[in-house]
């Protein structure tokens, strides 16, 4: 899933959990990034799905995951991010950054989130 969809999920995260479609929302070059293909699946099942998965890839970069979410989802600056968890801010900037990397990533992934990190993938 490219950077943008995962953004565009997680902007619209509240209705997606609640299998609302938020297609009609988006421009006809984002609706492919997020609704996927349509399968036999309910109108509510392909966007709860994609959520979900989302929201397992985020949480297995622990706190960059959090905090990509509540800086996207909840659009949070970093330098709030930063000081609620008394980090300093480019360390939750870069965080962020390798997070959504991460998660946008070509899955299923060949390395652990921690080695991906430790590789300089920031």
């Amino acid at each position: 899933m490219k950077q943008t969809g995962v953004v565009l999920i997680l902007q619209n995260l509240l209705e997606l959990r609640s299998g609302q479609s938020i297609e009609r929302t988006l421009s006809y070059l984002e609706r492919p990034l997020v609704t996927g293909s349509k399968g036999h699946h309910a109108p509510f099942e392909n966007p709860c799905m994609t959520v979900a998965e989302i929201e397992n890839r985020l949480k297995i970069c622990g706190l960059d995951g959090f905090m990509l979410k509540v800086h996207v989802a909840l659009e949070e600056s970093e330098q709030s991010i930063a000081r609620a968890l008394s980090m300093p801010p480019d360390e939750v900037a870069r965080g962020i950054r390798t997070a959504l990397r991460y998660v946008s990533g070509k899955w299923p992934k060949d390395q652990t989130y921690k080695r991906y990190k430790s590789r300089g993938n920031h």
